[in-house]
C-alpha cells in the first residue's frame, strides 16, 4: 500500500491531544511568507489545502523547549500539505518560514504518488528583531511503498519515545538525522542506518551537501552539452560530465564507509 500522511503521523506515536484538525487559509500563508506575486501564485496554484495537526510543546509532550537563544525551539508544529502540483523547494521554503517555530511538514503528493516529509531548522534573523529565517530545508526521499525495508525502518525510528527527550531542539535534530539516513540509504542502496556519533553525523551532512552540489552541476553540464554545437565546447563539457560523475561516485563511496550505529531494527 502507498504511504500516506496519516501513516507518518501514526509512526510519530504522539500522545493523544484531543485537538481537531484545523485548515490554514492560503491567504494567511501568503501574507506571512510570500514576498512577491510569483510566490503568491505558487502558493495558490500548488496547494490544495494546508492543515495543522498537532503542536509538540512542553505542555503536550513533556519535553523542554530548546534553550539556544539564536535557534530557540519553544515548540514544534506538525502540518500536512495536500499538494495540487509537485511541491517545489521554493514552496516548501515558503511554508517553513511562515511559522516562527520549526515544522514537521508532511506532504501528500499529487495523484496519490506517496508522501514527502520536510524539515527546516530556523534561526533568528540578523537584521530584523523577532523574525526567524530558514537555515536550510531537509527533504526526506519520497515515501511510497510500505514494504520497502529502508522506508519501514525510517518510519519505525520516528516514534516519539525513541527520540531524544532532553529538549525539543534535540528531538528535531534527531528527525533531521533520520531524514539524512534515509537519503543515504536510497543513494547507496544500503539499509537505513543511524550514525555512531555527532562527528560522523556532521561529516555525513557535509558529504550529502557535496553530493547535491555535484549532482546539480552535472545536470547543468548535461543540459549545456545537449545544446552545444561547437565541437571543442562539446569535448570540454563531456570531460566536465565525466569528472562530475567521478566526483559523485567518490562521495557515494565516502557515505558508504561512514561509521554506523547499526541497522535500525526496533
Amino acid at each position: 500500500m502507498m504511504i500516506t500522511p496519516a501513516d507518518v503521523r501514526a509512526a510519530l506515536a504522539l500522545p493523544s491531544m484531543d485537538a481537531p484538525v484545523r485548515r490554514l487559509p492560503k491567504d494567511v500563508l501568503a501574507q506571512h511568507s510570500a514576498s512577491n506575486a510569483t510566490d503568491r501564485k505558487l502558493i495558490d496554484g500548488a496547494i490544495e489545502r494546508l492543515d495543522w495537526w498537532a503542536t509538540l510543546s512542553p505542555a503536550t509532550v513533556g519535553i523542554a523547549q530548546g534553550v539556544d537563544d539564536e535557534r530557540p525551539v519553544p515548540a514544534l508544529q506538525l502540518l500536512t500539505l495536500t499538494a495540487r502540483a509537485e511541491p517545489t523547494q521554493r514552496l516548501l521554503t515558503l511554508i517553513h518560514r511562515a511559522v516562527p517555530v520549526p515544522i514537521i511538514l508532511v506532504t501528500a503528493l499529487p495523484d496519490k504518488a506517496g508522501t514527502r516529509v520536510s524539515l527546516a531548522p530556523l534561526r533568528r534573523a540578523e537584521r530584523i528583531a523577532g523574525q526567524m529565517v530558514v537555515e536550510r530545508v531537509v527533504v526526506v526521499p519520497d515515501l511510497t511503498r510500505q514494504d520497502d525495508p529502508a522506508t519501514a525502518a525510517f518510519l519505525t525510528s520516528l516514534a516519539l519515545p525513541e527520540l531524544p527527550q532532553t529538549t525539543l531542539a534535540a528531538l528535531y535534530t534527531a528527525l533531521i538525522e533520520r531524514a539524512e539516513a534515509l537519503t543515504v540509504a536510497r543513494l547507496i542502496g544500503a539499509p537505513f542506518q543511524l550514525l555512531a556519533d555527532t562527528a560522523a553525523v556532521a561529516a555525513r551532512r557535509d558529504a550529502l551537501g557535496r553530493y547535491a552540489l555535484a549532482e546539480a552541476e552535472l545536470l547543468t553540464a548535461r543540459a549545456a552539452a545537449r545544446g552545444e554545437k561547437r565541437l571543442a565546447a562539446q569535448v570540454d563539457l563531456g570531460n566536465r560530465v565525466r569528472s562530475l560523475k567521478e566526483r559523485l561516485q567518490a562521495v557515494a563511496a565516502e557515505l558508504a564507509e561512514a561509521p554506523v550505529a547499526g541497522p535500525y531494527l526496533k
